[in-house]
């Protein structure tokens, strides 16, 4: 059986883009394939609202007409899929029209919030449970590139004395639509991985992200230059190292405003506790975050006030995940889209 060909939509947003590799990755697993990417860039001067009259109105003009007029993509110039995968606003209206052009099914990841033409993706992969009831979703954790069974099995935390050499990782996010880092946080988080360092004996491998900018990256940089933390993955920083050095650590500590970042540090079967800034406002992503929570692995901690104390309880009364993220994703595609894993090779 010929490998199948997956179209991968890649949008500007790091999250969304781990989303859609993760897809990717998955069905790779289920059946011997082959990725084509294909970056998403809508052109700066249609409107959102233009955008969606054109994916609206395939009936008047062929969908090759709007991917080319409305996002720059010449359709005759890729090859046929199997499937395309996407995740990400700008990436519906984009799938949907190849999907047309093409014939083949369109596999979503996220909710679509607020687009009239989501019912028509052939699967939508969502981790909320209020739209998991839609007639094309199916309720899945996050997907992402995590690979569990690569990554060394991580130090059993039973007591306090385990945490002397073992090694903390420290993802940073940043500014988001719902959480904003304000210097008291930066200030917060710096001392407790100070305190950790000093008290418990923790080794600490830090990673930043686009978001964290100059005010949250520079002092880790400045606490790798001390010996605080052992390495500092700095994405403003060539060759600094791979988040994958981070996510071998024994727990995981993150900030709160990345879902995807959150997911992928469960995904690893390891502890994890998520940090939430002073700044916070609740939406509707957070029925993610008390799924995390709910599995036992994660726990979420305010940044105000927190020390060392509190982080050590926090990461001895979680247990890390048994089970493979992936393996559910799989499921939800084999159920959905059978016709695409008939006969195929590969496995989970």
């Amino acid at each position: 059986m010929a490998p199948l060909r997956i179209l991968v939509l890649l949008i500007n947003k790091p999250g969304h883009r781990h989303q859609a590799e993760g897809v990717a990755h998955v069905i790779g697993r289920m059946r011997a394939a082959s990725v084509e990417r294909l970056e998403v860039k809508p052109r700066w001067f249609v409107p959102p609202a233009l955008r969606q009259l054109g994916v609206n109105s395939f009936r008047f003009f062929a969908p090759a007409f709007w991917l080319k007029h409305l996002y720059g993509i010449d359709a005759a110039r890729l090859a046929r899929p199997d499937v395309i995968v996407g995740s990400g606003r700008p990436a519906i209206g984009v799938g949907l029209l190849l999907k047309r052009h093409f014939g083949v099914p369109y596999v979503y990841s996220g909710l679509g919030r607020g687009v009239p033409t989501t019912p028509q993706i052939d699967l939508m992969l969502v981790s909320v449970r209020s739209y998991a009831a839609l007639p094309n979703a199916a309720l899945t954790p996050v997907p992402c590139l995590v690979e569990p069974e690569k990554l060394p099995r991580p130090r059993p935390l039973t007591g306090v004395g385990d945490l002397s050499g073992a090694t903390l990782g420290l993802l940073l996010g940043g500014d988001a639509h719902s959480h904003r880092f304000s210097t008291e946080d930066w200030d917060d988080v710096e001392r407790l991985v100070v305190e950790m360092r000093a008290r418990f004996g923790v080794t600490w491998r830090v990673g930043n992200s686009r978001r964290t900018g100059d005010a949250g990256s520079d002092r880790f940089a400045a606490l790798e230059r001390q010996g605080v933390v052992e390495r500092f993955v700095d994405w403003r920083r060539a060759g600094s190292g791979t988040v994958g050095d981070i996510f071998a650590s024994d727990a995981l500590i993150v900030t709160e405003d990345s879902v995807s970042m959150m997911s992928e540090a469960v995904a690893a079967q390891r502890r994890v506790v998520a940090l939430r800034p002073r700044d916070f406002e609740p939406t509707l992503v957070d029925d993610i975050v008390g799924t995390l929570v709910d599995g036992g692995a994660m726990a979420v901690a305010a940044i105000a006030g927190a020390n060392a104390d509190d982080l050590v309880a926090t990461l001895l009364r979680l247990t890390p995940i048994a089970t493979d993220h992936r393996d559910e994703i799989a499921a939800a595609l084999e159920a959905r889209l059978p016709a695409l894993f008939a006969g195929g090779e590969g496995g989970r």
